[in-house]
């Protein structure tokens, strides 16, 4: 869930401007801790392209819904893309079982023709250097766009 809602981030950055150069070269996950019953951190190692401007990104929220179903919902901590560089940002992300969402319901989720039927909403603030501030949100991207 994660690697989903960075993956989608980018690309709902990628219709901003000049920003559309924007390009995730590599995702590793470095660590998976469990957080209670129904969640967990995990730590990802992300390579990005940014030929672009500096913008920081805060607030990040996302949720993953089946048949409009909230099945998970993940909060990533902020990080500043930093301008006309290729690094790779170490990351946070929670990720949270919605309750009331079963184990087959999860279960499913393996299935490819399942997985056609997701879709993901993001919201984040995206800042510029110069303080400009505006939250951006994309509801309903198929998760196929995004893996």
């Amino acid at each position: 869930l994660s690697l989903v809602l960075l993956s989608a981030v980018v690309l709902c950055l990628t219709g901003c401007g000049d920003i559309s150069d924007i390009e995730v070269t590599s995702v590793q996950i470095e660590s998976i801790a469990p957080n209670g019953l129904r969640g967990v951190h995990v730590g990802l190692a992300v390579g990005v392209d940014n030929p672009a401007f500096q913008v920081k990104l805060s607030q990040i929220e996302g949720s993953l819904k089946l048949s409009g179903k909230v099945l998970g919902r993940m909060a990533m901590d902020p990080f500043v893309l930093q301008a006309r560089s290729a690094e790779v940002y170490h990351l946070k992300t929670s990720v949270n079982i919605e309750q009331g969402v079963t184990l087959a319901e999860l279960l499913a989720l393996t299935d490819a023709e399942t997985l056609n039927k997701c879709m993901v909403d993001v919201s984040v603030r995206a800042t510029l250097k110069g303080g400009i501030s505006k939250r951006l949100k994309f509801n309903d991207i198929p998760l196929t766009n995004l893996l």
